[in-house]
C-alpha cells in the first residue's frame, strides 16, 4: 500500500527492523522498544514493523502482542562468526531498512553489523548514547569539558566503521553528539534525537488500577519516588560469582548510598509536608525493590511515616506506565522513569548521580534543565526546594511537561520522515536501476 513522503513523493510500503530489547531487569530498557515502534507506527502508519528483540522474556511479550499486534517479532541470534539464520535471510532479503533501537550505546551492534555485512540495505541509530567518560564520574557540565578536550581516538573500529557507515544516527544527547563530531564522524544526518521512551504513551489505565487500589491512591494526588544505587549490581541481578570490579562497585555503593538516598527521601517529605499527599516508592530495576525496603522504609519521622508506601515487588512497565499517568508527580533516581512521565505529560524531577552517563543530558536537550539535579554537595536542599516549587504549583509544572513532550514527538515525526523519505527514494532508485539492466 503505497504512503505520502515527506515531501509529497508517494512511496510504496517499507518494511523496518527494529533491533531492541536489551535486557528486562530494567523497566527503561523494555520502554526503549515499544517507543521506537510507536514512533514509526504514529508518523508513518503504513510502514511495516518487524522487532528483532535481543532479550525479551514473557511479560515484554505479552506487552507487544496487547499493544503492537501487527509487529513481527524475531528472536533469532547472529553466530560467533557473523552467520545469520534462515529466518534471519529472509529477514534481511524482504527489509528496506535497520533501525537500531535507542540505548546506552550501540548494543545491538552485532545485529547491526550482520545487516551490514549481508545486505546493501539503509541502517542507522535512533536515539543512542556514546559515552567515552565511562568509568569516570562528575557533573554533566565537567563532562561537556572532558569530551571538548578529547584529541585521539576513542571509538572501538566496529563502532567507528558501523557510525561512519550509517544512514543516520540520533543521539538521544548533545554531548554524545558532541563526541562523535569531534571523532570525525561524517555522517550527514547526526543530530539529537530523543529516546524513544518519550512517546511509549499507549498503555491501557487498567493496567495500573490494582496499585492505586491497594495503596488507597487518588489520581493526581500522590507522587511515585524511585530509588537507584551509584553502580548497579548485576553479579546478584544475574547470579553470576563476583569479580574483582564487582565488589569495587559494591564498596562504592556503601560510601554513597545513604547520602544519595537522604536527597530522596528529603524530597518525599517535602512533597508530603507540602501537600498533604501520600508517596509511593517503586522501582525502575528489580534490585531496587530491596533498596527501598532496607534503606528507605521505615525511615520517615511520624508526621510523615504514614504517607510513604514501598511495593515490596518489581513491576511490569505497563503497570508503571499507567501508574505514572495517574500520579501528580515522578522524582527518580533513575533517568527513564521521568521519561516514561514524560510521555504521559506528568512533572518529574530526575536526581542525577555523578557515576550515571551522559545519557542526563537529555534532559537538558529537551527544555527540562529544571527538572535535573545533580547530586552533588547541597543536592538535598535543592531537591527540597525544587519539591515543593513543583507542588505547589502542579498545574505550571504539568505545562512545562507537555510542552517538552510536543517539541519530542515532532522531532521524532520529521526523523521518521526523513529515514523512511531517504530509504523509499533509495529503494526507487535501485528498482530503477534494475529496471534499466534487464532492458534489451
Amino acid at each position: 500500500m503505497p504512503r505520502q513522503g515527506p515531501n509529497g513523493v508517494v512511496l510504496p510500503m517499507i518494511h523496518v527492523v527494529v533491533v531492541s530489547g536489551w535486557q528486562t531487569v530494567n523497566i527503561g530498557d523494555v520502554a526503549h522498544s515499544p517507543g521506537v515502534l510507536e514512533a514509526f507506527r504514529r508518523f508513518a502508519p503504513g510502514t511495516r514493523l518487524t522487532l528483532w528483540a535481543r532479550n525479551i522474556d514473557d511479560a515484554v511479550r505479552e506487552l507487544l502482542a496487547c499493544y503492537y499486534p501487527e509487529v513481527a517479532l524475531v528472536e533469532e541470534r547472529v553466530g560467533e562468526d557473523g552467520s545469520i539464520t534462515p529466518t534471519l535471510e529472509r529477514l534481511f532479503a524482504d527489509a528496506d531498512l535497520l533501525v537500531h533501537g535507542s540505548g546506552p550505546s550501540l548494543v545491538g551492534k552485532i545485529e547491526t553489523a550482520a545487516w551490514r555485512a549481508h545486505t546493501n540495505k539503509p541502517y542507522g541509530f535512533f536515539g543512542v548514547t556514546v559515552d567515552p567518560l565511562r568509568p569516570y564520574d562528575g557533573t554533566l557540565e565537567r563532562s561537556a569539558v572532558m569530551i571538548d578536550a578529547i584529541a585521539g581516538d576513542l571509538l572501538a573500529p566496529l563502532d567507528r566503521e558501523l557510525l561512519t557507515d550509517a544512514a543516520f544516527v540520533y543521539c538521544r544527547d548533545s554531548l554524545t553528539q558532541r563526541f562523535l563530531r569531534g571523532q570525525g564522524i561524517g555522517v550527514d544526518e547526526l543530530e539529537f534525537g530523543a529516546d524513544g521512551t518519550v512517546i511509549f504513551d499507549v498503555v491501557d489505565d487498567a493496567d495500573g488500577a490494582p496499585v492505586l487500589a491497594e495503596y488507597g491512591l487518588a489520581e493526581g494526588q500522590f507522587l511515585c519516588a524511585v530509588p537507584r544505587l551509584r553502580y548497579t549490581p548485576y553479579y546478584r541481578i544475574r547470579g553470576y560469582q563476583p569479580r574483582a570490579e564487582d565488589w569495587r562497585k559494591e564498596a562504592y555503593n556503601a560510601g554513597y548510598a545513604e547520602s544519595d538516598l537522604d536527597v530522596l527521601r528529603q524530597s518525599i517529605i517535602s512533597w508530603v509536608r507540602t501537600t498533604g499527599w501520600p508517596a509511593l516508592i517503586v522501582p525502575e530495576m528489580s534490585y531496587a525493590v530491596e533498596v527501598a525496603e532496607t534503606r528507605l522504609a521505615g525511615t520517615f519521622p511520624a508526621d510523615v511515616a504514614d504517607q510513604v508506601h514501598v511495593l515490596p515487588r518489581f513491576w511490569d512497565l505497563t503497570e508503571a506506565a499507567s501508574v505514572y499517568r495517574r500520579a501528580a508527580a515522578v522524582i527518580s533516581m533513575e533517568c527513564h522513569s521521568p521519561l516514561i512521565a514524560l510521555a504521559e505529560g506528568i512533572p518529574a524531577l530526575y536526581l542525577r548521580q555523578p557515576t550515571d552517563t551522559i545519557k542526563g543530558h537529555m534532559y537538558h536537550d529537551l527544555g527540562l534543565s529544571e527538572s535535573i539535579i545533580e547530586l552533588t554537595d547541597g543536592a538535598a536542599g535543592e531537591a527540597v526546594e525544587r519539591t515543593a516549587k513543583l507542588a505547589s504549583d502542579l498545574p505550571a509544572a504539568r505545562e512545562v511537561m507537555v510542552r517538552s513532550r510536543t517539541a519530542a514527538h515532532e522531532e521524532l515525526r520529521r526523523h521518521v520522515e526523513f529515514v523512511l523519505g531517504r530509504t523509499g527514494a533509495l529503494r526507487q532508485a535501485q528498482g530503477a536501476g534494475e529496471r534499466g539492466a534487464d532492458a534489451p
